[in-house]
């Protein structure tokens, strides 16, 4: 796991820029820095030592022939699978990294070397034999990848501030900022907030010649199978892709919560014989846990668990929100990712390099309580079948919503979809934004945009959610909290064979019998908790808007009022009026509020680069 930046076709000037930030954004990889030039290109290489913590792994990695080059962030877990490969058709190692795995593995079969390898990267080769250069991202987008281009030369980076810093200059993207005020729509594109930086796509690969730039797919996600759930299958597939991705030459700490996803990760790498671990919970005065502790509690009695419970009331909030901005170069729609960055830094103190996550599990597995709607469309609705009083029950549940009322919302999605532009969620009309009606196009409101008529809804609905609606975000958050303290995040849930695999199960068992996340709970049912397999799904510690606002009700008043944020994008006055309003209740209960200070903050911050 690290960080790199590099310029391609440099000049005098841009020499000169890259080298005052070797000393800069060491948080992607402090064990060892290098730098690197030769008349085409210069680059600064940042390195996390996860795998092989010898001299022996540092980047760039050159071949024997010292004509091909890579650097790399990430990491590739089946790297011993492809070594034993590569090693029976003759090619020698000198280190036991799997960097060296992967560039002998572009050696040995090209750009087609993504077919053979699972993990989370963005790879960055130069080929000074041809003259090209490959960029790589992993198949999620897992580890970032950006870009920038203009007449004279190629920027690409790891992290958005290493080529500001560089430009010395920004331009704020209008089109992505509009979408994340209207809806907090990020990262569901290759745009970024800033014109002329470009995020590489997930599943991509990028060819640089003769100052073009082309780009192209290596990979996409078949949702048209429909094989029957055998749980021993299921059980096999998840159990050896976790045991890939606890390899590692460091300890590994987990985080975890009272939901199934982190519980799962932690029980199986238990039974898997993990040892020098250590789990880590969020806890706080402010914030309403939904008797998650008591779940929490449960589950770590009953395994003897190296736990500790964070307090974050205990921590400075001194320019917290700030700091955390500054971390992620982009605005995020949540303050829940605001105490993963606290927890992190936790993580790092207590002397832990790898920390591995439950994120992905419910847009993979279908987790999320909005996935009911397409579970009843394609299972029940279809057909004209009636709905057993199980699935009532189990929707309840999982909800915590009257059924019916539920239900009645899901009729008039199904029948009238094509009326109903907000699609199956509530949208807000903010009156102090700066947009009329007509500019809020439909694709900006949770691009659930299949047809609820057709084949496959379910799969296609959850189809959205790994690659536009949430998980892109989430995982764009979780790396930057993560690798601003140095440590390597892995998130089995998002590996790409596991996702093909769930995938090409039919639908229905997604939600047998109403009960989301059917295949794992059944799986894990003889190993958690009963009470873990059967509640309420609850969102992530801190999710709640008051706990920031109570910290930065005056900041956001003084940034209003300034005459520096009076913008195209919405009325400092009514946002004002509103939120005078909202502090008589102590009551920011939308995620507008919350959304308006980070851009608030966030143009604050970017004037270290103008």
């Amino acid at each position: 796991m690290c960080g790199f930046v590099t310029i391609i076709n440099n000049r005098n000037k841009d020499l000169k820029n890259i080298k005052e930030l070797i000393n800069e954004n060491k948080h992607r990889g402090p064990d060892e820095i290098s730098f690197f030039q030769n008349k085409n290109y210069s680059l600064i290489f940042r390195r996390l030592k996860i795998i092989d913590l010898s001299t022996r792994g540092n980047q760039p990695f050159i071949n024997n022939e010292r004509n091909i080059k890579l650097v790399f962030n990430g990491e590739i877990y089946n790297y011993l699978e492809l070594k034993s490969e590569l090693e029976q058709k003759g090619v020698k190692f000198k280190s036991t990294s799997d960097t060296e795995v992967l560039l002998q593995s572009f050696i040995k079969w090209g750009v087609n070397f993504t077919k053979k390898i699972r993990g989370m990267f963005s790879v960055v080769i130069f080929d000074d034999k041809y003259d090209k250069i490959y960029l790589f991202r992993d198949h999620l987008g897992q580890k970032p990848l950006f870009y920038s281009k203009d007449k004279d030369n190629l920027i690409i980076s790891s992290e958005i501030k290493d080529i500001l810093k560089l430009k010395k200059k920004y331009t704020e993207n209008k089109k992505s900022l509009s979408k994340y005020l209207i809806r907090g729509w990020c990262d569901d594109s290759k745009e970024t907030f800033f014109k002329n930086i470009y995020s590489l796509p997930a599943a991509s690969f990028a060819i640089y010649e003769n100052n073009n730039l082309t780009i192209k797919k290596y990979w996409k996600l078949n949702i048209k199978q429909n094989k029957k759930y055998d749980p021993e299958e299921f059980k096999e597939k998840f159990n050896s892709n976790l045991k890939l991705h606890l390899r590692s030459d460091v300890s590994i700490a987990f985080t975890l919560s009272g939901g199934m996803d982190s519980s799962s990760l932690v029980k199986t790498s238990l039974d898997l014989n993990l040892k020098n671990y250590k789990t880590y919970s969020i806890k706080s005065s402010a914030i309403n846990e939904d008797d998650e502790r008591q779940h929490i509690d449960e589950f770590v009695n009953k395994n003897n668990l190296n736990h500790e419970y964070f307090d974050v009331d205990n921590i400075s909030t001194k320019n917290l929100l700030e700091k955390f901005i500054q971390c992620q170069d982009e605005p995020v729609s949540q303050p829940s990712f605001i105490y993963q960055y606290l927890l992190r830094k936790k993580i790092r103190d207590d002397g832990f390099k790898v920390l591995l996550v439950g994120e992905g599990g419910d847009e993979i597995l279908g987790g999320y309580n909005r996935m009911f709607v397409p579970y009843l469309i394609d299972t029940y609705l279809k057909g004209k079948k009636n709905i057993p009083d199980i699935v009532k029950k189990n929707i309840q549940i999982n909800t915590g919503e009257n059924y019916e009322k539920f239900y009645k919302r899901v009729i008039k999605y199904y029948k009238d979809y094509k009326n109903i532009k907000n699609d199956i969620e509530n949208k807000n009309v903010f009156d102090f934004l700066n947009f009329n009606e007509n500019e809020i196009k439909d694709s900006l409101c949770y691009y659930n945009d299949t047809n609820p008529k057709t084949n496959n809804y379910y799969k296609s609905f959850l189809h959205n959610h790994l690659f536009k609606r949430d998980l892109p975000h989430i995982l764009r958050q979780e790396d930057r909290v993560s690798m601003s303290q140095s440590i390597e995040n892995r998130s089995p849930f998002v590996d790409y064979t596991m996702i093909e695999y769930v995938f090409s199960l039919k639908s229905k068992y997604f939600m047998k019998d109403g009960n989301s996340k059917f295949m794992l709970k059944d799986i894990m049912k003889d190993e958690l908790p009963k009470n873990h397999l059967n509640k309420k799904k609850v969102g992530r510690p801190g999710s709640g808007q008051n706990i920031i606002f109570n910290l930065y009700k005056e900041k956001i008043k003084d940034l209003l009022n300034s005459n520096k944020f009076q913008n195209e994008y919405f009325d400092n006055k009514k946002i004002l009026e509103k939120l005078s309003l909202k502090e008589e209740n102590n009551n920011y209960d939308n995620e507008i509020y919350f959304r308006i200070l980070n851009f608030l903050i966030w143009k604050e911050n970017l004037d270290q680069y103008n």
